[in-house]
């Protein structure tokens, strides 16, 4: 079992997931995994990615990519919003390359305690 609020968690899926279709390219994968105390959700690309170090930045309000810049909407909020909603829930959002090409969002969050 994961504590979690369902709407403000579809939120965040659903950011990751338009950022995928929207800057990545097909196909985008969501997977979904346990251990170490900790499940996890992961929405993958396979689009040009982002620049090693950028990482941190983008999850800042109002930036955006180099490559997110051709045109396509967004107030560069979306990932800003998904990581304060991970820290509500005492989680992490790692964006990582991804192993086929592109990008890899995951979403890291605390399994319950065992009653």
């Amino acid at each position: 079992a994961v504590p979690l609020r369902p709407l403000a968690m579809r939120r965040a899926l659903a950011n990751l997931l338009e950022n995928a279709w929207r800057h990545g390219a097909p196909p985008v994968r969501l997977r979904t995994g346990t251990g170490q105390g900790v499940a996890w959700v992961e929405v993958l690309d396979h689009g040009p990615g982002i620049a090693p170090g950028q990482a941190e930045a983008l999850k800042q309000p109002f930036r955006r990519a180099d490559s997110a810049r051709s045109g396509a909407g967004g107030a560069g909020l979306g990932l800003a919003i998904v990581e304060r909603i991970v820290h509500q829930h005492g989680g992490q959002l790692a964006l990582l390359a991804s192993p086929q090409g592109g990008l890899r969002a995951r979403i890291t969050l605390p399994l319950a305690p065992p009653a």
